[in-house]
């Protein structure tokens, strides 16, 4: 889900606005210098050295989400107030290739772990409806379809598994209930859970994403203009929290594995929970946005004003950290699945960062730098 929560936001799908030009992609080669030459290696996979760096020019439109394999990625492109379409790039920028065209306005696209399947919301003819496109044959599936009038609050997007299973997304009725929904692509079947945590009208549910195993859920809500995560299991229909902690705003949170999370505290530390004895662990003192790669043995993180560093999960260790970018606030990371490619947007720390009451999740747009940086 995976992996969910750079920022978030409670906001209503309705609202949403999305908005970008189509372009011709290039790329921009730069070779990074090994900032730690003469330094015996552990392993070859753990050098993190930089080969290349592709960067979307600055003048060119479009949004990326996520990798489709190991070498392309899912983006949205398209005319300004007109419909717009899917389109999975190779990950150099060499060659596009259109999807069948969705009609209506597309929003909250997220990509599966496994790059199986694309979840969105789309507006059309006075409905909003919750869409799942499984990219091989381009088969859509419907969840959730409603009426614009009836005033039904879907909050935030939807978020994956770790193994592409489970898709998730919350729905408030508007008291101090909310409903959980777990879609199982594999079973094609939707489930329900109550989530009464809540307190109060203005607390929010934002993100939700469910364990691979399917038995357990990340929750992340605002409260009192607090941001949470909330970690717990589904008994029966309801679930049911373990785990309560404040995040900061610029941080997100995770499964490493069915019982283990890691999140940035409200204080800034990078932490990792394990509710089979309730031990909590301090890996980094200070970090901003991260993100695990798909087989939880790496992890990628924001630490200072602008730099990114790579280093391996081990246990309760962050091992053979290296820095392997500076010059940008990162925003959003993605690995690609053989760990060897990175999807990186953000902004130069002096750029104002998107005002929001919560976080929120944003795609890889024009509006911030985007680049593919590549290992040896």
């Amino acid at each position: 889900m995976k992996r969910i929560f750079l920022w978030a936001a409670a906001y209503v799908l309705l609202a949403v606005i999305v908005t970008g030009c189509t372009g011709a992609l290039k790329s921009k080669t730069v070779v990074i210098p090994d900032a730690e030459e003469g330094r015996e290696p552990h392993s070859l996979g753990e050098t993190f050295e930089v080969n290349k760096i592709y960067k979307l020019p600055e003048n060119e439109d479009g949004e990326l989400f996520g990798w489709t394999d190991k070498e392309h990625v899912l983006g949205y492109f398209g005319k300004r107030g007109r419909e717009r379409s899917f389109e999975e790039l190779d990950y150099e920028f060499k060659t596009r290739q259109p999807l069948p065209d969705i009609h209506g306005f597309v929003h909250g696209v997220k990509v599966s772990a496994n790059g199986a399947y694309a979840s969105f919301s789309v507006q059309i003819g006075g409905k909003e409806k919750l869409m799942l496109l499984r990219l091989a044959d381009q088969k859509q599936t419907v969840l959730r379809e409603w009426a614009s009038k009836e005033r039904v609050v879907v909050t935030g997007q939807m978020s994956w598994s770790n193994n592409g299973r489970y898709v998730s997304f919350v729905q408030e009725n508007g008291n101090q209930e909310a409903v959980i929904a777990v879609y199982d692509v594999t079973r094609q079947e939707t489930k329900e859970f109550k989530f009464t945590g809540k307190t109060t009208e203005n607390d929010h549910i934002y993100s939700v994403q469910v364990s691979d195993d399917g038995a357990s859920a990340l929750i992340f809500k605002i409260a009192v203009r607090q941001p949470y995560i909330v970690f717990g299991s589904f008994q029966g229909d309801a679930f049911v929290s373990q785990y309560e902690h404040p995040v900061s705003s610029e941080g997100n949170g995770d499964f490493v594995n069915d019982d283990q999370i890691v999140f940035v505290g409200e204080e800034g530390s990078l932490t990792l929970f394990d509710r089979r004895n309730a031990k909590i662990t301090t890996l980094l003192e200070r970090s901003g946005v991260f993100q695990l790669s798909r087989d939880r043995k790496y992890i990628a993180y924001s630490k200072g004003r602008e730099n990114l560093y790579v280093a391996k999960l081990q246990g309760n260790n962050i091992m053979n950290e290296k820095e392997i970018y500076k010059g940008i606030v990162p925003e959003q990371i993605e690995w690609s699945p053989d760990n060897r490619r990175m999807l990186l947007t953000g902004r130069k720390w002096y750029e104002p960062r998107p005002s929001a009451s919560v976080p929120i999740v944003a795609p890889f747009t024009q509006n911030n730098s985007l680049f593919i940086i590549e290992f040896k």
